[in-house]
């Protein structure tokens, strides 16, 4: 069911918006610094790892940790930290951020056609 309301998208709006590509997961964060929008891109095979401890507490099957930075031409070069836990299908089911937060692709889509106008 939560498949059919994401393809009609309708689903949770708590959820982090994660663009799937091949290989690759897409997020998008924006610094709470310099508000840049950052696109993150995260490989599955190399940078997801597997969740090995099995405790009733720890439920996801997949985790990542990675640290971020904008481009630099806000003259920010903050670190932006973001963990992210996944189920067996890669859908995230637990976060979290420091020094910034995420955003929609769409965002990010329509902050890059407002730099590109100036």
């Amino acid at each position: 069911m939560e498949n059919i309301l994401n393809k009609m998208g309708l689903s949770r709006k708590d959820t982090i918006p994660v663009v799937h590509d091949k290989d690759f997961l897409y997020v998008y964060v924006k610094c709470d610094r310099c508000e840049e929008i950052i696109p993150v891109r995260i490989s599955q095979k190399q940078e997801v790892q597997e969740n090995y401890d099995k405790s009733k507490d720890k439920t996801y099957q997949y985790f990542v940790r990675k640290e971020v930075s904008g481009s630099g031409n806000n003259r920010c070069f903050a670190r932006i930290g973001l963990y992210l836990e996944f189920d067996s299908q890669f859908r995230v089911i637990g976060t979290e951020i420091k020094g910034g937060s995420f955003v929609s692709k769409a965002d990010y889509e329509s902050s890059t056609n407002k730099n590109e106008t100036k």
